[in-house]
């Protein structure tokens, strides 16, 4: 699955379930991985190495497959002592000099700013403050990290609720990391977390991404929250495939067991395969209720379909825009010889190869098609399956003609609907990746133009079906 198979029967499970109301969006470590910080069990390894209680990674690695993850950080805390607090923050942040918002972070700031503050509450059980970033650089105003239920008196900005505390580079704050800060938590009667909860399940939906969950606050706290919601609120939680890491066969033998188990505690699944499609699920949270309303899956197929309808046509055109893209980027790559071509999701799973600046294609049938997700063997399916650039060398092979991949995602536009990364542009290139990650200063911004050119191109003619939704739609937003 990517963003554009994310299919009707999929959100529909999201209807009527109070996001009208009010929603809430909590954030969990999916949201940071992807920027480059580490899961809970790298952080837990890392503090165990620094410390001292361990030998080595390997060790750490035994104890975390055995043990209770929360217990096995004590050991870490207890042989820092006050050293603890540096190490954790130095830990939490090895290796990271500017981490880059992640595809849930901007689509989280992006509903957060469509609704205004207030509109949407926003927490996260995460230490860093990427979250408030994502919303600062998308508004120029600063969101607010705090360690309580409620914003501070007079504020009116955003807010961001962290449940687990917070740790910037400098500084940390409330934290809970090891197994007597949850303790500790769970003896209180009524810890801020607790009436933080119970207070946005009573006013709506609240949506869990990026996150497997395993706190065992969070889910006494949450236990409690539902027992006194209004049964028309939900709880969902977003569960990737990407958090669980396993194939697509796995994923789909596990998934009735993985329904029944969450249903059971009274929390609503929704399975989607990448993290970036639980981006694209909290994107789509504010239209999924609205009349006419047409799904990732269905827009995707509509331009298909479109490209399919005009395919000789289309083909031609885009052939001879990839021939000017391509000088374009000669120059700017420093290369005398690069492929440019133009990857469009089918909505069926795959992404076929529908345009290259070197060849033209008869029809769909002789498209060659890649699977997509963030495992996925083509680097144009991982692309799409992350909604992030990429650029990654190819594995040796004497016969081919290229040595690394530029893949950047392109956003496929609806006139009153999110837009959803259904395309992706590759760019074969003759040496290795490095040389180019070096350059980047001189590429990015004419790629990004070359981008934003093709997210209206896909769309030039396009009719959508007649009764989705429409501005009439739109004027209770």
């Amino acid at each position: 699955m990517s963003a554009p198979d994310l299919s009707e029967e999929t959100v529909s499970a999201l209807r009527s379930a109070g996001l009208t109301a009010h929603t809430t969006v909590l954030l969990g470590a999916g949201a940071s991985v992807t920027s480059g910080l580490p899961t809970w069990d790298q952080l837990a390894e890392r503090l165990l190495v620094a410390s001292g209680a361990v030998g080595s990674p390997e060790e750490a690695q035994l104890l975390l497959t055995r043990q209770d993850p929360l217990i096995v950080v004590e050991a870490a805390r207890s042989a820092l002592g006050s050293d603890w607090e540096r190490k954790l923050r130095a830990s939490l942040y090895e290796g990271v000099t500017a981490a880059e918002f992640s595809a849930l972070h901007r689509a989280t700031a992006a509903h957060a700013i469509e609704s205004g503050p207030g509109g949407t509450t926003l927490a996260t059980l995460n230490f860093d403050t990427l979250l408030e970033g994502a919303l600062e650089a998308e508004v120029g105003a600063a969101a607010l990290p705090v360690t309580t239920s409620v914003a501070p008196d007079g504020h009116e900005g955003f807010v961001v609720h962290h449940l687990h505390g917070i740790v910037t580079p400098t500084s940390s704050e409330g934290v809970v990391v090891a197994l007597t800060d949850v303790l500790d938590l769970v003896e209180q009667e009524s810890p801020w977390q607790l009436v933080f909860l119970r207070r946005v399940v009573e006013r709506g939906a609240v949506i869990i991404a990026g996150t497997s969950y395993r706190d065992p606050d969070i889910r006494q706290w949450f236990h409690a929250a539902l027992a006194e919601a209004p049964s028309h609120h939900a709880v969902f939680v977003i569960l990737a495939r990407e958090g669980f890491g396993v194939t697509k066969e796995e994923f789909r033998s596990l998934a009735r067991s993985l329904s029944l188990q969450w249903t059971a505690i009274g929390i609503r699944p929704v399975l989607v395969h990448d993290y970036a499609d639980a981006a694209q699920v909290v994107r789509e949270l504010r239209y999924i209720d609205r009349d006419g309303y047409l799904s990732p899956a269905d827009r995707a197929a509509c331009v298909w379909r479109h490209h399919e309808h005009d395919f000789r046509a289309l083909q031609n055109a885009y052939v001879a825009v990839l021939r000017e893209d391509a000088e374009i980027l000669q120059g700017v790559l420093d290369v005398e010889t690069l492929n440019v071509s133009l990857w469009l999701s089918d909505a069926d799973g795959t992404l076929a190869r529908w345009a290259s600046q070197d060849r033209h294609y008869d029809g769909a049938s002789a498209l060659r098609r890649a699977d997509t997700g963030f495992d996925s063997m083509w680097i144009a399916g991982r692309a799409l399956g992350s909604d992030e650039l990429l650029v990654k060398d190819l594995p040796p092979d004497r016969l081919r003609r290229w040595s690394s991949v530029i893949a950047l995602p392109i956003p496929v536009l609806h006139p009153h609907l999110p837009a959803m990364t259904s395309a992706v542009i590759t760019i074969g290139l003759p040496d290795e990746a490095r040389r180019y990650e070096s350059s980047s200063y001189r590429w990015k911004g004419p790629l990004a133009d070359i981008g934003d050119a093709w997210s209206t191109r896909l769309t030039d003619g396009l009719e959508w079906p007649s009764g989705a939704y429409t501005s009439d739609t739109t004027s209770e937003a």
